[in-house]
């Protein structure tokens, strides 16, 4: 090779590496930006949610991953149930194609909504941990107790383990491994052999049952009271109690991943709780969160792709139904999840439920056609770290004591930082200001 032909061949070496440095240049600076792009995208966040979320993303995924796939697989446990189901899906197939079209077309998250800045309110108390990692801690139920409020509970349920009680310090006082508890609801008021009991109730995943307690008010833990093991007739995934207010009977709704939703009367059975099937409606596509109205007499439930459905919560109500708010063009983020109702005077209070997608709770008035009045977020603050994607919630009214004077709203937090995932305490009169309007 000659001289010439050498010099040749090195600079032309040297052009193209420097052509490789150039590019792999160009490249970071275009991942730079979609990172920059997609971190301003969630910009109703915190910026120490951020990290928090930045952090903990990749772990969660696989956790909640692998705890979904559990979930699927406690589903085919009940095999006949869940062929019943299919069989029932495929017979009406028109009206889910349509349904769950609708839930996909509306499933895209509401920029507006995201890049809001929410208001913010802060936890006073936290949970300890339900025992479970992964996707565990799921919904909670508020018990007051009725000579002393201070000496309420707060009941959660550990979807891969069981029921938690925990005193309003955050103190776990019972565990009950008693199966795969999904949302746990109570009432009280119910009459139960020769005496009065507040009743707790829970859906139970591990054999499709529903789990019935009555909670004892010396002890304030939870003794079970099913008369039987008494199955669903869908593949349970979420439920919620409803009490009659003039007549006093007690009714339980489950609801599922296939749209189904079934009524159950409970009624004492020399001293224990049976039920019997009274309805059964459909209402489209994954139902899980719902809460019922015992005195206006509504039956609310989240389609978690879709919005808020209104029905009525009487057996006889059949489906005829109202949208409350809906995702895309709404104020929800998909998935919908949790919700609650905070009772006030005069049929006036507020619905509240969990718009799981960016974070927040929405707030409607309870009476009337539920007007929306504002969304919130819980944020990190005195010690205590906020709460994200969110499944369920519970609040109440009563004056709880010293640390909850006007009541408490309760939040199943997705990214504990410490551990295992809890539930959230916020004392109400920093979200409303019930008696003020």
């Amino acid at each position: 090779m000659t001289k010439e032909n050498l010099g040749v061949k090195s600079w032309s070496t040297g052009r193209a590496a420097w052509v490789l440095v150039l590019f792999a240049f160009v490249l970071s600076l275009s991942l730079a930006a979609d990172k920059v792009s997609a971190h301003f995208g969630l910009s109703d966040l915190s910026a120490n949610q951020l990290d928090k979320k930045d952090k903990k993303d990749k772990k969660e995924k696989k956790d909640k991953k692998k705890s979904d796939d559990d979930d699927d697989d406690d589903d085919d446990d009940d095999g006949k149930d869940k062929k019943k189901e299919e069989k029932s899906a495929k017979s009406d197939s028109k009206a889910s194609v349509k349904t769950e079209s609708k839930a996909k077309t509306n499933a895209a998250p509401n920029v507006a909504l995201m890049a809001e800045k929410l208001e913010a309110v802060n936890a006073t108390i936290e949970t300890d941990p339900v025992p479970h990692g992964g996707d565990a801690a799921d919904d909670p139920a508020i018990w007051v107790h009725p000579q002393d409020p201070s000496k309420s509970t707060i009941i959660g349920t550990d979807k891969q383990g069981g029921l938690a009680v925990y005193d309003l310090n955050g103190k776990q006082i019972q565990y009950l491994a008693d199966g795969l508890m999904d949302n746990v609801d109570l009432r009280d008021g119910f009459k139960l052999g020769n005496e009065t009991a507040s009743i707790v109730a829970a859906g139970n995943r591990k054999d499709n049952s529903i789990a019935i307690y009555k909670v004892n008010p010396q002890t304030r833990q939870l003794e079970n009271v099913a008369a039987r093991a008494i199955k669903h007739g869908v593949t349970a995934y979420g439920m919620c109690l409803y009490r009659n207010a003039k007549v006093g009977k007690l009714y339980y709704f489950a609801t599922s991943k296939s749209g189904d939703v079934e009524q159950w009367e409970l009624f004492d059975s020399n001293g224990k709780v049976d039920a019997k099937q009274v309805r059964k409606f459909k209402v489209g596509s994954v139902v899980e969160g719902c809460v019922a109205d015992d005195e206006l007499g509504h039956f609310y439930v989240s389609e978690e792709a879709v919005g808020i459905w209104k029905y009525g919560a009487e057996p006889e109500a059949g489906d005829k139904r109202t949208q409350v708010d809906k995702v895309g063009g709404g104020n929800l983020v998909a998935d919908v999840e949790g919700l609650a109702i905070a009772y006030g005077a005069d049929g006036k209070g507020y619905l509240l439920v969990s718009s799981q997608g960016n974070y927040s709770y929405v707030v409607y008035r309870r009476e009337g056609n539920n007007e929306f009045v504002k969304r919130f977020r819980v944020g990190d603050g005195s010690g205590i770290d906020g709460a994200e994607e969110t499944d369920g919630i519970d609040v109440t009214t009563a004056n709880l004591g010293p640390a909850f004077p006007q009541g408490v709203f309760v939040a199943q937090d997705g990214f504990n930082d410490k551990g295992n995932q809890n539930f959230k305490l916020v004392p109400l009169q920093a979200i409303l200001k019930l008696g003020s309007e």
